[in-house]
């Protein structure tokens, strides 16, 4: 009776040592089995989330390409002196643009000088040019004379061709489409660019008149509006680009604040496609 009792008992330890010996060769081999297929699941499902954010961040570079980028700047009706240009850059902000009158017209503005010239392309700012040496822009003819007058004063300070002229409208002046239309391809069959700067707003006589000067009007003037007149600021704190004028014309610029107490100075934004038009 004993020695079957102790077979038995044999025979479970070397069954037990046996299912040890199994396990211990299925086991890693079951690891093994389960690496094989959870790895190429895991790399494959990171290279997906990988590939998914290579394409979100592909997607926001385009966009921040094709964003619009704006130029910040200013104008003066007086010079641009070191002084000037110092107390802008320390207390607005270094200007892209600057705004500048061809020719002087007395008690309004000075014009700019060969020496503004030299100082601004130093500091590697883009000068606009602005005419203002009218108080009526009414006819056709007379839009034509004010346009030859402003080529006659590019052409004294050498002014490169392609470069845009910009036709000061006031909001208290007289103002029809013909006087547009006449400064508008006059300047057309120059070799310069008309621009029209006023305030754009649609209760200004500026707005309508331009509107009426037609569709070929529209398509070759460049437009720096004035209007809405949001606040002076510094060039980190410029509002978001939303200047006023008539629908489909080509708004370029947008004088957004204006009468700076410190610098005597408006401030401005433009969409930098004005830039290779600009001197």
């Amino acid at each position: 009776m004993s020695n079957k009792i102790y077979k038995q008992k044999g025979g479970n330890k070397l069954n037990n040592k046996n299912e040890f010996l199994n396990w211990k060769f299925i086991l890693p081999l079951f690891i093994g089995l389960l690496l094989i297929i959870l790895v190429p699941l895991y790399y494959n499902y990171n290279k997906e989330d990988q590939k998914k954010l290579d394409n979100q961040s592909s997607q926001e570079n385009k966009k921040q390409e094709n964003a619009p980028k704006y130029l910040w700047g200013v104008d003066s009706a007086s010079k641009a002196t070191k002084e000037m240009y110092k107390c802008v850059n320390e207390n607005f902000g270094k200007p892209k643009v600057w705004g500048r009158y061809i020719g002087t017209n007395e008690e309004v503005s000075t014009g700019l000088t060969q020496q503004e010239i030299k100082l601004l392309h130093e500091k590697k700012v883009k000068i606009l040019l602005i005419y203002n040496h009218f108080s009526n822009a009414t006819t056709q003819k007379a839009g034509q004379q004010e346009a030859k007058k402003a080529i006659k004063y590019a052409k004294e300070l050498r002014v490169p061709k392609d470069t845009l002229l910009f036709a000061d409208i006031e909001p208290n002046y007289p103002v029809d489409s013909a006087f547009i239309k006449g400064w508008v391809e006059t300047l057309n069959k120059s070799d310069y660019l008309p621009g029209i700067y006023g305030v754009f707003d649609k209760n200004q006589k500026l707005f309508s008149a331009f509107n009426k000067a037609g569709n070929d009007v529209k398509e070759k003037a460049i437009i720096w509006s004035a209007a809405p007149n949001i606040n002076i600021t510094s060039k980190e704190k410029a509002p978001k680009y939303n200047p006023s004028g008539p629908k489909e014309s080509k708004i370029l610029g947008w004088q957004y604040g204006i009468d700076a107490k410190k610098c005597n100075i408006d401030t401005n934004l433009f969409k930098e496609e004005i830039e290779k038009n600009l001197w």
